[in-house]
């Protein structure tokens, strides 16, 4: 199921996604398919029918570079997040492997194999932490500027400190863009029934006959007391794209532990 968020905040949303200098470049050309769509249409409403009608009435032979690869990335973009119910790329009728694949393999693919599955929490907690992080940056400025008030630079503890934040800052800022470019949604439709990011899973510890439930989320998001658990944990490489019935090795510290999977849900 598609997340409900509209066309003008599905173009905010990708265009925040890009370096200043990209979003510069492509604003106009996804902006102007913004117009034509709708701003305060879902999302979710959009057709395979109305890309292409746009892309033949919209553009020219001159156009096409300029105008439909800033849109392949916007709908790739918002396929990979689950905001449309399929993936609209092919309806742009490029040559070749356009892209836009929906969360799994496909996503994976796409992305150079840097894919960063998160469940919609996830990516907007990983949103507001950019938010904050860059609200962080003037106060920065203000040390360093206070700091370079005193000229003699070769012994300058604060200039020191102050530099030192703020190149740690930058680097947080970087990393969390990062993520957020390279972020998939796995929706339920595209798991198929498997495990994975955002599903919910019963399994047996076929040993002890114990039953432990837990939920599947990106390494940012772990929370042990609530039962989630990263992806990337010995349990959660095990029971990945893994399905009812099946059973799974686990290699705990202690050893190896056989487990069978009883439920999967999301």
């Amino acid at each position: 199921m598609a997340e409900a968020i509209s066309v003008r905040e599905t173009v905010d949303h990708f265009l925040n996604s890009l370096d200043s200098d990209k979003a510069k470049a492509e604003r106009p050309s996804v902006e102007q398919f913004m117009e034509w769509v709708g701003a305060d249409r879902q999302m979710s409403d959009l057709t395979g029918d109305e890309i292409s009608k746009y892309v033949e009435q919209e553009t020219t032979a001159e156009q096409d570079e300029l105008l439909v690869e800033p849109l392949r990335a916007l709908l790739a973009y918002s396929s990979r997040l689950a905001f449309t119910t399929e993936n609209l790329v092919p309806f742009l009728h490029l040559s070749g492997d356009a892209g836009g694949a929906r969360g799994g393999a496909g996503a994976e693919d796409e992305l150079g194999g840097a894919a960063y599955h998160m469940t919609r929490e996830g990516l907007e907690n990983l949103e507001r932490e950019l938010e904050e992080l860059k609200g962080q940056r003037p106060e920065i400025a203000e040390k360093l500027h206070a700091a370079m008030a005193d000229k003699d630079f070769r012994e300058n503890a604060p200039l020191d400190a102050a530099r030192d934040e703020q190149a740690h800052l930058e680097s947080r800022i970087r990393d969390t863009e990062d993520r957020l470019r390279h972020a998939v949604i796995i929706d339920t439709a595209a798991k198929g029934g498997l495990a994975n990011v955002g599903s919910v899973v019963r399994l047996l510890n076929l040993a002890s006959d114990a039953e432990q439930t837990f939920t599947l989320v990106s390494p940012n998001e772990v929370d042990p007391s609530n039962g989630r658990i990263s992806i990337q944990s010995p349990v959660g490489v095990a029971v990945s794209n893994r399905g009812v019935g099946d059973e799974v090795e686990v290699n705990a510290p202690a050893g190896p532990m056989r487990y069978r999977v009883l439920e999967v849900i999301g």
